[in-house]
Protein backbone atom coordinates (compact mmCIF):
# COMPACT_ATOMS: atom_id res chain seq x y z
CA UNK A 1 0.00 0.00 0.00
CA UNK A 2 0.80 3.54 -0.44
CA UNK A 3 0.42 5.97 2.29
CA UNK A 4 0.55 9.91 1.20
CA UNK A 5 1.20 11.69 4.45
CA UNK A 6 0.78 15.25 5.25
CA UNK A 7 3.89 16.71 6.30
CA UNK A 8 2.58 19.21 9.02
CA UNK A 9 0.00 16.76 10.76
CA UNK A 10 -0.33 17.44 14.19
CA UNK A 11 -0.36 13.74 14.97
CA UNK A 12 2.64 12.86 12.75
CA UNK A 13 4.97 11.66 15.40
CA UNK A 14 2.04 9.19 16.66
CA UNK A 15 1.97 7.84 13.05
CA UNK A 16 5.62 7.01 12.91
CA UNK A 17 5.93 5.39 16.39
CA UNK A 18 2.61 3.45 16.35
CA UNK A 19 1.14 3.20 13.40
CA UNK A 20 3.72 2.60 10.84
CA UNK A 21 5.30 0.15 12.99
CA UNK A 22 2.07 -1.87 13.64
CA UNK A 23 1.60 -1.62 9.52
CA UNK A 24 5.33 -3.21 8.84
CA UNK A 25 4.28 -6.23 10.25
CA UNK A 26 1.28 -7.02 7.88
CA UNK A 27 2.33 -4.78 4.58
CA UNK A 28 4.59 -3.22 2.23
CA UNK A 29 4.21 0.13 2.96
CA UNK A 30 5.77 3.12 0.57
CA UNK A 31 5.36 6.10 2.80
CA UNK A 32 4.99 9.67 0.53
CA UNK A 33 5.31 12.78 3.02
CA UNK A 34 4.43 16.10 1.72
CA UNK A 35 6.57 19.08 1.44
CA UNK A 36 3.95 21.65 0.20
CA UNK A 37 1.09 23.30 -0.54
CA UNK A 38 -1.11 20.46 -2.83
CA UNK A 39 2.12 18.20 -2.66
CA UNK A 40 -0.73 15.45 -1.71
CA UNK A 41 -2.37 15.31 -5.19
CA UNK A 42 1.10 14.88 -7.28
CA UNK A 43 2.04 12.11 -4.62
CA UNK A 44 -1.15 10.27 -5.06
CA UNK A 45 -1.00 10.43 -8.58
CA UNK A 46 3.03 8.82 -8.22
CA UNK A 47 0.83 5.65 -6.48
CA UNK A 48 -1.91 5.13 -8.99
CA UNK A 49 0.80 5.59 -11.55
CA UNK A 50 3.20 2.52 -9.82
CA UNK A 51 0.28 0.85 -9.55
CA UNK A 52 -0.71 0.50 -5.41
CA UNK A 53 -3.87 -0.97 -5.12
CA UNK A 54 -4.40 0.65 -1.99
CA UNK A 55 -3.77 4.41 -0.88
CA UNK A 56 -4.18 5.64 2.53
CA UNK A 57 -4.62 9.32 3.41
CA UNK A 58 -2.63 10.01 6.80
CA UNK A 59 -4.09 13.60 7.91
CA UNK A 60 -6.75 15.68 8.05
CA UNK A 61 -9.76 16.16 5.11
CA UNK A 62 -7.48 18.06 3.49
CA UNK A 63 -5.03 15.57 2.63
CA UNK A 64 -8.40 12.53 2.14
CA UNK A 65 -9.05 15.66 -0.46
CA UNK A 66 -5.58 15.73 -2.60
CA UNK A 67 -5.49 12.12 -2.43
CA UNK A 68 -9.57 11.85 -3.73
CA UNK A 69 -7.90 14.76 -6.66
CA UNK A 70 -5.14 12.28 -7.60
CA UNK A 71 -6.91 9.51 -7.43
CA UNK A 72 -9.82 10.97 -9.88
CA UNK A 73 -7.88 12.50 -12.05
CA UNK A 74 -7.39 9.14 -13.50
CA UNK A 75 -11.86 8.49 -13.67
CA UNK A 76 -12.80 7.32 -17.03
CA UNK A 77 -8.90 7.28 -17.87
CA UNK A 78 -8.50 3.70 -16.05
CA UNK A 79 -10.34 0.69 -16.18
CA UNK A 80 -10.09 0.44 -12.38
CA UNK A 81 -8.87 2.63 -9.58
CA UNK A 82 -7.21 2.07 -6.55
CA UNK A 83 -8.95 2.01 -3.15
CA UNK A 84 -8.51 4.60 -0.63
CA UNK A 85 -8.40 4.40 2.87
CA UNK A 86 -7.87 7.30 5.69
CA UNK A 87 -5.81 7.47 8.73
CA UNK A 88 -7.35 10.33 10.54
CA UNK A 89 -4.50 12.97 11.87
CA UNK A 90 -5.88 16.22 11.18
CA UNK A 91 -7.92 18.73 13.02
CA UNK A 92 -11.27 18.11 11.65
CA UNK A 93 -11.26 14.55 10.36
CA UNK A 94 -15.02 15.20 9.39
CA UNK A 95 -15.18 12.24 6.19
CA UNK A 96 -13.72 9.79 8.67
CA UNK A 97 -16.45 10.85 11.17
CA UNK A 98 -18.92 9.88 8.92
CA UNK A 99 -18.09 6.74 8.28
CA UNK A 100 -17.14 5.88 11.44
CA UNK A 101 -12.69 5.48 11.27
CA UNK A 102 -10.74 6.13 14.38
CA UNK A 103 -7.00 6.22 14.70
CA UNK A 104 -6.35 3.06 16.39
CA UNK A 105 -3.63 0.85 15.30
CA UNK A 106 -4.95 -2.34 15.91
CA UNK A 107 -8.24 -1.65 14.64
CA UNK A 108 -6.20 -0.89 11.17
CA UNK A 109 -4.06 -3.59 11.23
CA UNK A 110 -7.42 -5.59 11.51
CA UNK A 111 -9.01 -3.79 8.66
CA UNK A 112 -5.98 -4.89 6.54
CA UNK A 113 -6.39 -8.23 7.37
CA UNK A 114 -10.20 -8.60 6.30
CA UNK A 115 -10.19 -5.28 4.10
CA UNK A 116 -14.19 -3.70 3.80
CA UNK A 117 -14.41 -2.04 1.03
CA UNK A 118 -17.52 0.61 -0.01
CA UNK A 119 -18.45 2.32 -2.60
CA UNK A 120 -18.94 6.01 -2.02
CA UNK A 121 -20.06 8.93 -4.23
CA UNK A 122 -17.49 11.86 -5.04
CA UNK A 123 -19.04 15.48 -6.38
CA UNK A 124 -17.61 16.94 -9.28
CA UNK A 125 -16.73 20.66 -9.34
CA UNK A 126 -16.69 22.28 -12.72
CA UNK A 127 -15.68 26.14 -12.65
CA UNK A 128 -18.38 28.10 -14.98
CA UNK A 129 -16.31 30.98 -15.67
CA UNK A 130 -13.92 31.09 -17.40
CA UNK A 131 -14.54 27.94 -19.09
CA UNK A 132 -12.11 24.94 -19.68
CA UNK A 133 -10.69 24.48 -16.24
CA UNK A 134 -9.63 21.10 -14.63
CA UNK A 135 -12.41 19.95 -12.60
CA UNK A 136 -12.04 19.47 -8.99
CA UNK A 137 -13.43 16.65 -6.76
CA UNK A 138 -14.87 16.53 -3.29
CA UNK A 139 -15.92 13.34 -1.11
CA UNK A 140 -17.47 15.12 1.81
CA UNK A 141 -18.16 18.85 1.56
CA UNK A 142 -18.39 21.91 -0.91
CA UNK A 143 -19.44 24.97 0.40
CA UNK A 144 -19.70 29.04 -0.50
CA UNK A 145 -20.15 31.34 1.77
CA UNK A 146 -18.63 31.79 5.36
CA UNK A 147 -16.46 27.89 4.79
CA UNK A 148 -13.66 29.64 3.06
CA UNK A 149 -13.23 32.66 5.32
CA UNK A 150 -13.70 29.70 7.98
CA UNK A 151 -11.12 27.27 6.89
CA UNK A 152 -8.74 30.10 6.20
CA UNK A 153 -8.83 31.46 10.30
CA UNK A 154 -8.47 27.91 11.12
CA UNK A 155 -5.31 27.38 9.37
CA UNK A 156 -3.83 30.57 10.56
CA UNK A 157 -4.59 30.33 13.83
CA UNK A 158 -1.97 27.56 15.21
CA UNK A 159 -4.69 26.21 17.05
CA UNK A 160 -3.08 26.63 21.02
CA UNK A 161 -6.68 25.59 22.63
CA UNK A 162 -7.40 22.20 20.54
CA UNK A 163 -8.85 21.51 17.22
CA UNK A 164 -12.62 22.63 18.47
CA UNK A 165 -11.86 25.59 19.99
CA UNK A 166 -9.58 26.57 16.95
CA UNK A 167 -13.16 25.88 14.34
CA UNK A 168 -15.64 27.36 17.19
CA UNK A 169 -13.43 30.68 17.59
CA UNK A 170 -13.11 30.68 13.58
CA UNK A 171 -16.96 30.62 13.24
CA UNK A 172 -18.10 33.34 15.58
CA UNK A 173 -15.26 36.06 14.70
CA UNK A 174 -16.02 35.13 10.66
CA UNK A 175 -20.37 35.41 11.64
CA UNK A 176 -18.80 38.83 12.90
CA UNK A 177 -17.06 40.06 9.65
CA UNK A 178 -18.74 38.46 7.13
CA UNK A 179 -21.43 40.12 5.10
CA UNK A 180 -23.99 37.25 3.55
CA UNK A 181 -23.79 37.64 -0.08
CA UNK A 182 -26.44 37.69 -2.79
CA UNK A 183 -26.30 34.02 -4.23
CA UNK A 184 -28.46 31.98 -6.50
CA UNK A 185 -28.95 28.15 -6.49
CA UNK A 186 -30.30 26.43 -9.56
CA UNK A 187 -30.82 22.37 -10.14
CA UNK A 188 -33.22 20.64 -12.37
CA UNK A 189 -35.97 20.77 -9.37
CA UNK A 190 -35.67 23.67 -7.09
CA UNK A 191 -33.92 26.92 -7.06
CA UNK A 192 -33.17 29.52 -4.41
CA UNK A 193 -32.42 33.21 -4.41
CA UNK A 194 -31.20 35.61 -1.15
CA UNK A 195 -28.37 36.46 0.54
CA UNK A 196 -26.84 33.37 1.86
CA UNK A 197 -23.95 32.74 5.41
CA UNK A 198 -23.56 29.49 3.97
CA UNK A 199 -24.18 27.22 0.83
CA UNK A 200 -23.44 23.58 1.29
CA UNK A 201 -23.70 20.78 -1.05
CA UNK A 202 -22.66 17.46 0.61
CA UNK A 203 -21.52 14.01 0.13
CA UNK A 204 -20.91 13.35 3.98
CA UNK A 205 -22.78 14.57 7.27
CA UNK A 206 -19.86 16.82 8.83
CA UNK A 207 -18.14 19.89 8.64
CA UNK A 208 -16.07 22.49 10.71
CA UNK A 209 -14.73 19.52 13.37
CA UNK A 210 -18.20 17.79 13.86
CA UNK A 211 -21.35 20.35 12.98
CA UNK A 212 -23.30 17.90 11.10
CA UNK A 213 -24.39 20.16 9.03
CA UNK A 214 -26.30 17.48 6.32
CA UNK A 215 -27.86 15.02 9.28
CA UNK A 216 -29.66 12.90 6.43
CA UNK A 217 -26.38 12.34 3.89
CA UNK A 218 -24.71 9.20 3.33
CA UNK A 219 -22.17 9.17 1.00
CA UNK A 220 -23.36 6.49 -1.01
CA UNK A 221 -27.07 7.52 -1.09
CA UNK A 222 -26.27 9.28 -5.22
CA UNK A 223 -27.73 12.51 -4.59
CA UNK A 224 -26.15 15.59 -3.33
CA UNK A 225 -28.06 17.35 0.13
CA UNK A 226 -28.10 20.48 -0.03
CA UNK A 227 -27.84 22.85 3.16
CA UNK A 228 -28.81 26.64 2.73
CA UNK A 229 -27.81 28.56 5.92
CA UNK A 230 -29.50 32.39 4.58
CA UNK A 231 -28.45 35.62 6.75
CA UNK A 232 -29.39 34.16 9.81
CA UNK A 233 -27.97 36.48 13.19
CA UNK A 234 -25.05 35.34 15.45
CA UNK A 235 -27.36 34.63 18.25
CA UNK A 236 -29.37 32.15 16.25
CA UNK A 237 -26.32 30.52 15.56
CA UNK A 238 -25.24 30.18 18.84
CA UNK A 239 -28.78 28.96 20.10
CA UNK A 240 -28.86 26.44 16.89
CA UNK A 241 -25.13 24.95 17.47
CA UNK A 242 -26.08 22.31 19.85
CA UNK A 243 -28.81 21.20 17.49
CA UNK A 244 -25.49 21.09 14.83
CA UNK A 245 -23.64 19.08 17.37
CA UNK A 246 -26.17 16.33 17.81
CA UNK A 247 -26.73 15.85 14.63
CA UNK A 248 -30.16 17.57 14.28
CA UNK A 249 -31.71 19.31 11.80
CA UNK A 250 -31.82 23.42 12.28
CA UNK A 251 -35.23 24.78 12.92
CA UNK A 252 -35.24 28.08 11.72
CA UNK A 253 -37.08 29.70 8.46
CA UNK A 254 -33.92 30.83 7.40
CA UNK A 255 -32.30 27.27 7.09
CA UNK A 256 -33.50 24.66 4.63
CA UNK A 257 -32.58 21.32 3.70
CA UNK A 258 -32.81 19.75 -0.14
CA UNK A 259 -31.57 16.94 -2.27
CA UNK A 260 -30.47 16.72 -6.30
CA UNK A 261 -28.44 15.41 -8.81
CA UNK A 262 -26.53 18.35 -9.43
CA UNK A 263 -26.53 22.05 -8.59
CA UNK A 264 -25.36 25.29 -9.88
CA UNK A 265 -24.30 28.55 -7.85
CA UNK A 266 -23.88 31.65 -8.61
CA UNK A 267 -23.21 35.15 -6.81
CA UNK A 268 -23.53 38.98 -7.41
CA UNK A 269 -20.25 40.01 -6.18
CA UNK A 270 -16.90 37.93 -6.09
CA UNK A 271 -17.46 34.42 -4.15
CA UNK A 272 -15.48 31.32 -3.71
CA UNK A 273 -15.72 28.11 -2.71
CA UNK A 274 -13.72 25.35 -0.40
CA UNK A 275 -13.70 21.80 -0.86
CA UNK A 276 -13.07 19.41 2.24
CA UNK A 277 -10.62 22.27 3.62
CA UNK A 278 -9.01 23.07 0.22
CA UNK A 279 -9.74 25.70 -2.09
CA UNK A 280 -11.41 25.22 -4.99
CA UNK A 281 -11.82 28.05 -6.85
CA UNK A 282 -14.56 31.21 -7.34
CA UNK A 283 -18.22 30.90 -8.37
CA UNK A 284 -20.04 30.52 -10.51
CA UNK A 285 -19.94 26.61 -10.29
CA UNK A 286 -21.26 23.08 -11.15
CA UNK A 287 -21.21 20.16 -9.01
CA UNK A 288 -22.23 16.80 -10.67
CA UNK A 289 -22.05 13.29 -8.70
CA UNK A 290 -20.56 10.53 -9.74
CA UNK A 291 -22.26 8.04 -8.19
CA UNK A 292 -20.21 4.86 -6.24
CA UNK A 293 -16.76 6.01 -8.24
CA UNK A 294 -14.51 5.19 -5.78
CA UNK A 295 -13.70 2.48 -3.28
CA UNK A 296 -13.20 2.98 0.48
CA UNK A 297 -11.67 1.00 3.20
CA UNK A 298 -14.13 1.25 6.33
Amino acid sequence: MAIVLNGIALRKKFFFNKILAALHAVAHVKVYETRSAGDGIFRSKQAVEQGYPLILAAGGDGTVNQVVQGIMEYYGRMSSLPAMGIIPLGSGNDFARTLGIRTNPIRLVESLSKPQLRWVDVGRITRLSPAGLQPKYFINIADAGMGPEVVKRVLDSGRPWGSVAAYYAAILKTFFTYKPTEMEVRTPLWQWKGKARVVAVTNGKYFGNGLCIAPDAQPDDGVLHCTIVGDVSVKDFVVQNFRLRSGKRIQHPKVSYHETEWVEIYAQHAAYLEADGEWAGALPVRIDLLRKSLQVMT
